[in-house]
């Protein structure tokens, strides 16, 4: 049997979203088994996943808090230019609180992302692989039960992202 571009496309994406998935829900689940505190939260995000000109990017995210100053889990952003242009980039992430200037549920920290990148123009969806790094502030209040957390990201493809999230305690 012989495939064309488009067919060979199609096979690859679909490995990729459910290898994605699969991992995804592995590392929640086995984080979420140690976890000391599991939080949840949705934000707002400009960032360069666009051709020309900003794009707007909604999310929501999931973490784990493993020990005192480490955290894992998984975040989910959908970005467009309101146009033809749309991002979608399930992502796991790990990250660091400074101990010097984190708090109990907050401070300051540093994150490497790692994810895929399902970039979809005029009805063609192209995978890239996603990396980069996040750095922001957790704040914490109403006795640690809610949270504001504004950051800054930098990686591949996005180049750039300015946004904040806001999310609860379980």
């Amino acid at each position: 049997m012989q495939y064309t571009m488009s067919s060979r496309g199609d096979i690859l994406m679909r490995h990729i979203k459910k290898e994605s998935i699969v991992f995804c829900l592995l590392l929640v689940l086995v984080t979420a088994l140690g976890a000391e505190t599991l939080r949840m939260g949705i934000g707002l995000e400009a960032n360069m996943n666009t051709r020309d000109g900003y794009a707007l990017g909604r999310s929501v995210s999931l973490d784990f808090q493993i020990f005192k100053y480490i955290v894992n889990g998984v975040t989910l952003t959908i970005s467009d230019d309101f146009g033809i242009f749309t991002v979608i980039e399930p992502e796991i992430f790990g990250r660091w609180y400074f101990k010097d200037f984190g708090f109990k549920g907050g401070g300051f920290f540093i994150q490497a992302d790692l994810g895929v990148s399902l970039v979809i123009e005029a009805s063609e969806t192209k995978p890239h692989i996603l990396g980069g790094l996040t750095t922001g502030f957790r704040y914490p209040f109403l006795r640690g039960d809610y949270y504001v957390e504004p950051f800054i990201k930098s990686g591949y493809p996005f180049l750039w992202g300015a946004g904040a999230r806001f999310g609860c305690r379980f």
